[in-house]
């Protein structure tokens, strides 16, 4: 029976370790930013590790042509996504080295 409450114990302080652990990542994932573009590049989003966009700006002066509406649409949308894919991958390695590689539903 004291061996139980020794594991159960030795568990509860891995538990708060790893929560600690996990706060430190959540405060850097604040502090990261990624870049990401279009294909043609006419369009920059950056976000942050928490998928907040800080900045956006149009690099071409051909996508202000109303001709290119669509094409502007388009960039702006692959733009953010690039952006987040790069996020969601830090996010991902950096809980996934908290976790010790454990695949923690809602974490990654």
């Amino acid at each position: 029976m004291f061996d139980q409450m020794k594991d159960m114990g030795k568990l509860l302080k891995q538990a708060k370790e790893m929560r600690s652990k996990m706060k430190d990542v959540q405060k850097q994932l604040k502090k990261t930013t990624v870049t990401g573009r279009d294909n043609k590049n006419w369009v920059e989003v950056v976000l942050t590790g928490e998928l907040d966009c800080t900045s956006v700006q149009i690099t071409a002066n051909e996508a202000f042509d109303p001709k290119n509406k669509s094409e502007l649409e388009k960039s702006l949308l692959q733009a953010f996504n690039n952006a987040a894919k790069a996020s969601k991958e830090i996010a991902s390695k950096q809980l996934s080295e908290v976790s010790g590689g454990m695949n923690i539903p809602g974490l990654t």
